[in-house]
């Protein structure tokens, strides 16, 4: 798998798919990595050419070893498609990298065919920011594994690690895998962020997605971007909770999908 040095930082990404094809990057979630993707990256790449990459202090992507923002993961982003000489992409972010979708969308739009923010907020809740700062201690103290269960337990749907026991172990391994100081690092860059107030000067074709059974972003609060953001639309899958593309793949793919292909190719 391809890695690259950009804003001082060795990235690791997968880029696969046609060249000729339109090009759609995918970001993950914090304390996950780009194989999270696993489902959307073998579905879309037949049709687009699909980059997935490590955000910075997650996967065998290095930590940046000191505080950042995340207008810093959005400027890695562009600087990818930069050193990889693409023009502009269709970006879906979960979590953390729909967190860097708000300063691309807002600040960078000319790199972007479209956005889609999949169950992520554009400003974290004092209460959100309080339980993740008790559990990074706990990791800091004790190390990922203690905390992985619970962490996955409020992400996922009820159940879902009784019937999908081998997808629930690979989350489980990416999580604990992750070095508990690249999830701190991202933690404090999602503290310090507010883009709430700008989502209205997004001008892209947006799509919004949750799940609706998501604790940690609710159907409910994601509204306000499917409001805020003129023409953006918006679709709950069902059955999911933070992690719609993964607990419900073959359901977010279709959604996903029908966004997409309703989308110019040239």
């Amino acid at each position: 798998m391809p890695r690259i040095t950009l804003n001082g930082i060795d990235h690791h990404y997968v880029l696969e798919g046609p060249s000729d094809a339109p090009v759609l990057t995918l970001a993950h979630a914090q304390g996950f990595t780009l194989e999270s993707w696993a489902s959307q990256i073998a579905n879309f790449s037949d049709r687009y050419r699909v980059l997935a990459p490590d955000l910075r202090g997650h996967g065998k992507t290095a930590m940046a070893g000191k505080p950042y923002l995340i207008e810093d993961i959005a400027l890695d982003i562009v600087a990818l498609l930069d050193a990889l000489d693409i023009d502009r992409t269709h970006y879906a972010g979960a979590s953390l990298g729909g967190m860097a979708a708000f300063l691309l969308a807002l600040d960078h739009a000319d790199r972007l065919r479209s956005v889609s923010f999949v169950t992520t907020q554009g400003i974290l809740p004092q209460a959100s920011i309080d339980n993740q700062r008790r559990v990074t201690a706990i990791m800091r103290e004790e190390g990922a594994e203690v905390r992985a269960d619970a962490v996955l337990e409020r992400y996922l749907r009820k159940g879902y690690r009784q019937d999908r026991p081998d997808s629930y172990a690979e989350l489980r391994q990416q999580f604990t895998t992750n070095p508990v100081e690249g999830y701190a690092e991202a933690g404090d860059a999602i503290f310090a962020m507010d883009f709430d107030p700008r989502i209205g000067e997004i001008r892209l074709p947006t799509m919004i997605i949750a799940g609706s059974d998501d604790i940690a972003t609710t159907p409910e609060r994601m509204t306000l971007y499917r409001d805020g953001i003129p023409g953006a639309r918006m679709e709950t899958i069902a059955n999911a909770g933070h992690m719609p593309y993964v607990e419900e793949a073959d359901a977010f793919n279709k959604v996903f999908a029908g966004f997409l292909d309703s989308q110019p190719r040239d």
